[in-house]
């Protein structure tokens, strides 16, 4: 009962601190570009603390007899490896060794870690996790903007009054929140099944949630927002009477996608302007073009050094004064393009087969088990898609949504494997 306890306790503070780590850099409180260039700067404090937490989580696996589940999952997940590889790899080529080291080993641990909540939890666990963890960031975006309106919102132009809550955008607020709106929204149709009490909780944090999008004024937020209902509320609907329905049906649906589609693509200014955005995405179209034309194309096999371009403040001067933007650029707003710069195309490949069997996966696992938690790590795919085409969340500015991308995909292949041997 001792040992159960301590377990429990100290699985607790693992997953805590994992969930700090993998956001400190989203967060206000914190440097988008931490120190590199001496040993006691925060980079590598925060690497020592990615170091510790990864013991701890080995030795819960040990604790847990799981050690060697753990490591022939990752025999099976061998092309993230290679990944990663080319990320260390790039050290020799970076323009930035310290900030391409620094990112390559958050991109290690965040990776190990991710792999063990993939196995170490079920889908319904991760997902109560995520559900507290979003009502820590609600309630503090909240205390913070309310509390201290000059930290937690915007007062420059063009946004002023807009919120950034706990985070160092408002853009990246809109779209996190509208990722933990999705999970609170899965928990509620899991609640209402099950008559639970606990549901009425899961239904109040999911209506702050979506003011704290609005609030954000983030066009990325809202798109989020409505692509994420949308999709849960479909699964839920398809869940529900997918015995009833024919062929015809599914056609007829998708049917109506093409033709939405091709609504929205050729009234692409009005879409945007009902977002009070343009078509140049707020410039970022343009700021891709150079980046595409200038930047990339100078070394486009093997990009700059994984992670390190938008560290140097000359670039980023650089890229402000040839797009025309009030401020200097921090990211490349895609998350693609970033990999791009970081890595080249022999890296984006690399990236895009991982990214390509995550998505395999979690298809699979979706309309296998065919339960709306079951869908969750297909939603976060899908989520990471949409986000990452005008923001950047592959381990530009966090590395939470790579974290969950990770544990997914593992948890997706676990379950896969335990449904199999169930049937065998």
């Amino acid at each position: 009962m001792r040992a159960k306890f301590l377990n429990n306790v100290m699985e607790i503070v693992a997953i805590t601190i994992i969930l700090f780590l993998v956001n400190i850099r989203a967060m206000r409180f914190f440097s988008l570009y931490p120190a590199t260039a001496t040993l006691g700067g925060q980079a590598w404090r925060e690497v020592f603390l990615w170091v510790l937490t990864a013991g701890l989580a080995f030795w819960l696996l040990i604790r847990r007899k799981m050690l060697g589940e753990y490591v022939s999952a990752w025999k099976k997940h061998w092309p993230l490896f290679l990944f990663i590889g080319i990320a260390f790899l790039s050290l020799s080529w970076s323009v930035s060794p310290g900030a391409t080291l620094y990112r390559a080993l958050v991109l290690l641990f965040s990776s190990l870690l991710g792999a063990y909540i993939g196995l170490r939890y079920n889908i319904r666990e991760l997902l109560k996790i995520l559900s507290w963890f979003g009502v820590v960031v609600v309630v503090f975006c909240f205390a913070l903007a309310l509390r201290f309106p000059g930290f937690g919102t915007a007062e420059g132009s063009p946004y002023f009054g807009a919120w950034n809550g706990i985070f160092w955008h408002r853009n990246h607020m809109g779209s996190i929140l509208a990722l933990l709106n999705s999970v609170f929204l899965i928990r509620i149709s899991l609640g209402l099944r099950e008559r639970d009490k606990r549901t009425i909780l899961d239904a109040i944090f999911y209506l702050l949630s979506i003011v704290l999008v609005v609030l954000s004024r983030s066009a990325t937020g809202y798109i989020l927002l409505i692509l994420l209902n949308f999709l849960v509320l479909l699964v839920w609907a398809w869940l529900k009477a997918r015995d009833r329905l024919r062929p015809w049906h599914y056609y007829l649906v998708l049917g109506g996608f093409i033709v939405v589609g091709v609504l929205i693509s050729l009234n692409f200014d009005f879409v945007m302007g009902l977002l009070n955005r343009s078509s140049s995405l707020t410039g970022r179209v343009p700021m891709w073009m150079y980046l595409l034309g200038h930047v990339i194309n100078q070394r486009p096999w093997f990009g700059y050094g994984f992670g390190a371009i938008w560290t140097i403040e000359a670039f980023r001067i650089q890229v402000q004064r040839a797009v025309g933007w009030p401020s200097p650029v921090l990211i490349g707003d895609n998350g693609f393009i970033d990999i791009l710069l970081h890595v080249g195309i022999v890296g984006l490949a690399i990236f895009l087969v991982n990214f390509i069997l995550m998505y395999v996966a979690t298809i699979k696992l979706a309309f296998r088990r065919r339960t709306i938690e079951d869908f969750f790590p297909l939603v976060v795919m899908i989520y990471t898609l949409a986000a990452n085409i005008s923001f950047s969340l592959f381990l530009e500015v966090e590395a939470f949504v790579w974290l969950l991308m990770v544990a997914g995909w593992f948890a997706a292949e676990a379950n896969l494997k335990h449904s199999d041997s169930s049937r065998g």
